[in-house]
């Protein structure tokens, strides 16, 4: 349920929530779109079935980061430990069974609050995906370390086996918490 309407002057953005939503739009939108900004729901399967590239927000559980579409950018919610007063690192995560927590009641049970990112994480990472579907986007040297040093955290296995389909993390998100690679 949406609480408000989207209101917005720029004639290719349809708030979709609020207006005509049917199941014909659900496809058609998910087949054509340039890029799906999806949340962790079903709904990105429907892109996802017609190869379209897909930004990923506010994703959670870290262990079942997406691997399925080579342009696929990815942002992940972050875990907040109340107890130490600090946020939990990927490797933290990892390495215990929070990385595959799949229930809200998981994290309360642990003390942990899952934080969803903010709106400026959120167009950090749809601007990202816009310039590089353009082909305007620049990486630096420091962001492809950081995307090295992110997926060097997952122990291989038959989940994350091959390299060439992992997502690419969003750029200023991994730069915005470089703590949590440590």
């Amino acid at each position: 349920m949406v609480k408000k309407a989207l209101y917005t002057t720029n004639d290719r953005i349809v708030d979709y929530a609020t207006i005509g939503r049917t199941n014909f739009p659900d496809i058609y939108l998910g087949a054509n779109c340039r890029f799906f900004l999806s949340g962790c729901t079903g709904l990105f399967a429907i892109p996802m079935i017609f190869r379209r590239p897909i930004a990923y927000v506010n994703y959670v559980p870290l262990f079942y980061a997406p691997s399925r579409g080579l342009n696929d950018l990815i942002i992940l919610k972050k875990l907040w430990l109340r107890r130490e007063q600090r946020f939990l690192t990927f490797r933290e995560a990892l390495a215990s069974d929070v990385g595959e927590f799949l229930r809200g009641e998981q994290y309360i049970k642990a003390g942990i609050d899952v934080v969803e990112n903010t709106p400026q994480e959120i167009t950090a990472l749809a601007v990202e995906m816009d310039k590089r579907l353009d082909g305007t986007w620049r990486t630096s040297e420091e962001d492809e370390e950081r995307q090295v040093r992110f997926w060097s955290l997952f122990e291989p296995s038959e989940y994350n086996e091959n390299k060439n389909f992992l997502p690419r993390i969003g750029a200023e998100f991994l730069l915005q918490n470089q703590e949590l690679l440590d």
